[in-house]
């Protein structure tokens, strides 16, 4: 049995404050309980490797609301540097006969590609003989026919300007009705009130949508005001999300990693009320007002 280390303490007390047990925090992050248990101890040697004690540690601050890399640089005493650790050993063994098998696996179908490509060589040259043959034996009639139809075709096409005119004017009028058509609600969104790193947003608009994106690893939480969660949960690079929340008065977004989040309302990039480099999560309520 291990002592908690000071950096298990902050983490086993943030995670009692959010009401969570091992086994959600399991749910959450998808490590197993018996890595979580040892994060908390400080017992870092039942770890895989050194860089996946930080992983590990990086997505048990987030999924408990605290700043990953502050705790790296407040406790860098008590957490390996894994800088410097080399591959395991098994990961190269089975990358070589994996290697070794993709490899008898081309030496296998190579006789294979190279019939196919003999084939297509021959079908070409074939081709090429029977058309120059085809050419040689064409009938001055059919030169003659030809020759009428071009003439008949030229005929044709001068009577067709006024047409082509009267149909691309009624083609460019559908595109631009349907560009009117498509054209995206605006919404008015106004900052009411910042404190810390929580703040409030009133948003006036015939709708509430809400489209979140991110391109690193960051904590996402989206409910209303009674507290119903539509989405509680780690998202990770080029994920996206998308919320109808037209039937809501209020909402609460808390983005754990702003720097790695891009929130649009309603089409429109939301520019964080707090500046993301003081602090990284935000807690944003928004109020809304249909139109």
């Amino acid at each position: 049995m291990f002592p908690l280390t000071e950096l298990g303490k902050r983490l086993k007390e943030a995670r009692e404050q959010r009401n969570m047990s091992l086994d959600d925090l399991q749910e959450i992050t998808k490590i197993q309980k018996r890595y979580l248990i040892a994060i908390e101890q400080g017992n870092y040697v039942i770890m895989p490797g050194k860089f996946y004690v930080r992983a590990f540690i990086r997505q048990y601050a987030e999924a408990v609301g605290l700043d990953p890399e502050e705790l790296f640089e407040q406790y860098a005493n008590e957490i390996p540097n894994a800088q410097q650790e080399e591959l395991p050993g098994e990961l190269s063994r089975v990358k070589s006969r994996q290697l070794s098998e993709q490899g008898e696996k081309v030496l296998n179908i190579l006789p294979k590609i190279l019939i196919g490509m003999l084939a297509v060589g021959v079908a070409v040259v074939l081709w090429f003989f029977f058309q120059n043959r085809t050419m040689d034996e064409q009938p001055q009639e059919q030169v003659i026919n030809e020759e009428t139809e071009f003439e008949q075709s030229e005929q044709v096409n001068e009577q067709q300007p006024e047409k082509q005119n009267e149909q691309q004017s009624e083609k460019q009028n559908e595109q631009q009705l349907e560009k009117e058509q498509e054209q995206p609600s605006t919404a008015m969104i106004k900052v009411v009130d910042t404190n810390g790193r929580k703040s409030t947003l009133e948003v006036t608009g015939e709708q509430l949508i809400i489209d979140i994106a991110t391109k690193g690893d960051a904590w996402i939480e989206v409910k209303n005001g009674k507290g119903k969660a539509f989405t509680r949960k780690m998202m990770y690079a080029n994920q996206a999300e998308t919320f109808d929340l037209t039937n809501e008065t209020e909402v609460l977004l808390v983005i754990g990693q702003t720097l790695n989040t891009e929130v649009k309302i309603n089409g429109q990039t939301l520019q964080y009320p707090v500046n993301p480099s003081d602090h990284v999560r935000q807690d944003i309520t928004i109020v809304y007002k249909k139109q």
